[in-house]
């Protein structure tokens, strides 16, 4: 059994930011009592609410950087407030913050994560509270776009995409790599509960997921957040564009149940099967290492795994230098198999003298990929 410190007690607070804001809320939130902030390079997506030559011609996607970072309960409230007012994230444009409850969490000593005080609260969400949840489709390169798209055109507010890596079970047989590459791109949005299931299936839809090789879907409760993610780019003379104004009628109409005689006769939740109650086993480790956790995920019997890749902005200057490379690896697996799975990686990383690494896994209730028959 592995020595390493484990606690229930932990939440993974994500930030989507405009480059700008990377450091002085990354700086914010450390202040606040954040550490081992994992940030990766993305980019948005956005509709044009200009005239036709406009939408013939797009503006680029924004760049975008997510951030994301394991806090301790009696810590979130004031991490999140802190990423609020560094980056004005009450504004219409200025990103996003939003908090999952961890399971569990696992990490070495000399991982960067803060201590956990004794007298650790349940993570009130505070004034942020909301019925939110998160979805992410990874998929091939190239789709993204369409997907993020798809997401857009159902409310979802700008999809961010980020780059890396997965593979599966056909990766052990040589041959198959000739066919599929390993690059990924992974689309992500926050969305009100309420909307979750459209907008999971017009993505599912517009990613063709549950098609051989198509990719894998998921989506994870959201304990509270605020997103104000910039969806729409307007070129008119107007004051305000359409996502001001929509946000403006929602605060007029007490919220967003005005939009559904809008959305009335649109295609509906997707008819077919899900894969239920799985469980996401996140491993964070520095890029140097991270095939050894790829490879013992998969020689261990998992169906797939993916890699994003980013920095550490604030790793223990002790041990290495400020932005190193790190790895996020994870994957989904029955809560049956969670333990042996993270013993059996944490082990593989034991033997190879890694001592830098942490686990941490999140509910995954519903998932969506292909599945045969």
């Amino acid at each position: 059994m592995s020595n390493n410190n484990q606690s229930e007690n932990f939440s993974l607070l994500s930030l989507i930011l405009p480059k700008e804001s990377v450091v002085p809320v990354s700086d914010a939130i450390g202040k606040a009592g954040a550490s081992g902030i994992f940030e990766v390079t993305a980019r948005g997506s956005v509709l044009n609410e200009g005239g036709f030559l406009q939408r013939m011609f797009p503006p680029p996607a924004p760049e975008q950087h997510l951030l994301q970072t394991l806090v301790p309960n009696d810590k979130v409230n004031a991490v999140t407030d802190a990423a609020v007012q560094s980056g004005n994230l009450d504004r219409v444009g200025a990103g996003a913050v939003f908090v999952i409850s961890c399971n569990d969490v696992s990490h070495t000593e000399k991982f960067p994560v803060p201590p956990v005080s004794s007298g650790d609260s349940n993570g009130s969400s505070g004034d942020y509270a909301a019925d939110l949840e998160a979805i992410c489709c990874i998929c091939e390169i190239g789709i993204a776009d369409d997907i993020a798209k798809a997401a857009l055109l159902k409310g979802a507010p700008g999809p961010t995409v980020t780059f890396g890596e997965g593979g599966g079970v056909r990766d052990r047989i040589p041959i198959l790599r000739i066919t599929k590459g390993p690059e990924k791109e992974f689309v992500w949005c926050v969305v009100d509960k309420n909307e979750a299931d459209d907008v999971f299936a017009e993505m599912a839809r517009a990613g063709k997921i549950t098609e051989p090789g198509r990719g894998f879907m998921y989506s994870i409760p959201v304990r509270s957040g605020l997103i104000n993610i910039s969806s729409t780019v307007s070129s008119s003379a107007y004051g305000a564009n359409m996502e001001q104004v929509i946000s403006a009628l929602d605060d007029l109409k007490g919220g967003k149940e005005w939009r559904t005689s809008a959305e009335s006769g649109t295609r509906g939740s997707l008819k077919t099967t899900f894969l239920e109650n799985l469980v996401g086993l996140y491993c964070i480790v520095p890029r140097d290492n991270y095939e050894e956790v790829y490879d013992s995920v998969l020689e261990a019997g998992a169906p797939g795994v993916s890699t994003n890749f980013g920095l550490m902005l604030d790793a223990d200057s002790g041990v290495s230098q400020q932005n190193e490379e790190w790895a996020l690896v994870y994957t989904s697996v029955g809560p049956n198999n969670v333990d042996s799975l993270r013993e059996t990686v944490t082990n593989k990383l034991n033997e190879k003298g890694i001592n830098r690494y942490a686990f941490y896994s999140l509910p995954i209730p519903r998932a969506l990929t292909y599945l045969g028959g």
